[in-house]
């Protein structure tokens, strides 16, 4: 199921802390396919050597971190991965911990396709005292598949051509050390990165495809960006290179990776968040939200605007006047599309989108007449709005009193009934006559509307 691997370099790196934590220590991941069509997914890390305690040794002075690592996978509710790892860090004297060392590291795992919860602890291996915790929830692909497909993408500080295969950072032909943190500047004033691309094909593609590499501010807007193109030839290809990021000021940025097939249509994306420190900067206490992360991480950057505002028009049961309003003023697919993201987002604890949809389609098949679509009709809205009802009592045509169908929703409000009359004469289009649910319509004499005149 699992293999895992773990090596210790020691980096010299200026270090700048980002937050005032205790114990600091840097934390990210990759995600790969396996030549099994696995996931090999690789951790990387690095101790500050100022939070370790140095003892003396015939070496010199030896301290031991210590990387507790639990991997759970939410599809079997089963733990894959708990290991404690002991990491060895030896200087000569100690005046090198304060010249900005960092014992960088690697722990390779491989893992099926599903979604994992993978918590991290750093401490002391001696003193668990001051630690810094790590948790996430991270997807992995499953990459059995025959489609067009992109790993995630590695940041680092320096890749080199290397035929030594024992290095843990060793990766076809190339050593990519990498960079836990995230953070340039100052003496780091090249970006290098890394990915792979698999299942390169001319069906999918044509005879040629390219590759855009960009730098974007936090409001997407391109800084720097190159262009590459390859004729298709293997069916998977590593992609890497290096950006000059000298003169930048400090803030957040976005790499952004994008592949186009031969008429210039994109296919696919990759992203990651990277930061700027430099002390020459005068921007400081820079706001680092996650929202535009998580967006980008979405299926709306490649929504077209057609799909944008079909999914708009099908969720106006659940929106407020207000919220309407504000979509229709927007002007550009851009917005519609963070519109819509973070609308999901704000509603998300009381009804995802999932189940919401899920809903629209019952709807679409279930309660479809000859005058309109399924999720159109009265009891498509209220099925959507309010979902499986706790009991339906169904009446047929009987002589001269109409069709129809109660309805019953023993929590909501207590307890609440809607009565949908079929009004169309056994066209199946029934109408909303009578609820006691509030914001709804009323009528006490329903029963009057059943008689056929």
């Amino acid at each position: 199921m699992k293999i895992i691997r773990i090596l210790l370099v020691l980096v010299l790196f200026q270090s700048i802390a980002l937050s005032g934590d205790d114990f600091n220590f840097d934390f990210d991941y990759s995600i790969f396919k396996d030549e099994s069509s696995k996931n090999f997914v690789e951790f990387y890390y690095s101790f500050h050597p100022d939070n370790l305690i140095f003892v003396k040794s015939n070496e010199g002075y030896e301290a031991n971190g210590k990387i507790s690592m639990t991997i759970f996978n939410k599809n079997l509710q089963k733990t894959v991965v708990a290991k404690d790892f002991k990491v060895p860090f030896v200087l000569k004297d100690t005046t090198q911990s304060s010249k900005g060392f960092k014992l960088t590291g690697q722990i390779n795992v491989l893992l099926d396709s599903g979604t994992y919860s993978v918590k991290i602890r750093a401490s002391d291996f001696g003193d668990s005292s001051k630690f810094a915790d790590f948790e996430e929830d991270i997807v992995l692909k499953d990459f059995s598949t025959n489609q067009l497909n992109l790993s995630t993408i590695q940041l680092g500080t320096n890749i080199v051509k290397s035929n030594d295969a024992d290095n843990i950072f060793y990766k076809n032909t190339l050593e990519v050390t990498p960079n836990p943190s995230s953070l340039f500047g100052n003496n780091l004033s090249k970006l290098y990165y890394y990915l792979e691309i698999y299942n390169i094909n001319t069906s999918d593609l044509g005879s040629k495809y390219s590759v855009a590499v960009s730098i974007a501010n936090q409001d997407g807007s391109d800084i720097k960006s190159a262009d590459k193109e390859y004729p298709v030839q293997a069916d998977s290809k590593v992609e890497f290179g290096s950006i000059d990021i000298g003169g930048l000021p400090s803030n957040r940025y976005l790499l952004l990776v994008k592949l186009f097939d031969e008429k210039k249509e994109e296919r696919i994306r990759a992203y990651k968040y990277f930061y700027i420190y430099s002390s020459d900067s005068n921007v400081s206490n820079v706001n680092l939200t996650d929202l535009e992360n998580e967006y980008l991480l979405s299926e709306y950057p490649k929504m077209t605007e057609k799909d944008v505002d079909s999914e708009f028009d099908r969720a106006i049961y659940i929106m407020t006047d207000v919220q309407k309003d504000q979509y229709e003023q927007l002007k550009s697919v851009d917005e519609k599309r963070m519109f819509m993201f973070k609308y999901w987002k704000l509603i998300s604890s009381i009804l995802t989108k999932k189940e919401y949809f899920s809903r629209i389609e019952y709807a679409k098949k279930n309660f479809r007449s000859d005058f309109r679509e399924g999720w159109k009709s009265d009891r498509g809205r209220v099925y959507a709005i309010f979902g499986k009802y706790d009991e339906i009592e169904r009446f047929p045509y009987e002589g001269s009193t109409r069709a129809y169908e109660i309805w019953t929703y023993n929590k909501l409000q207590g307890g609440a009934i809607f009565v949908f009359i079929d009004m169309s004469a056994g066209y199946g289009d029934y109408q909303l006559i009578h609820s006691t649910a509030q914001n709804e319509v009323r009528d006490e004499d329903w029963q009057e509307k059943l008689k056929l005149r």
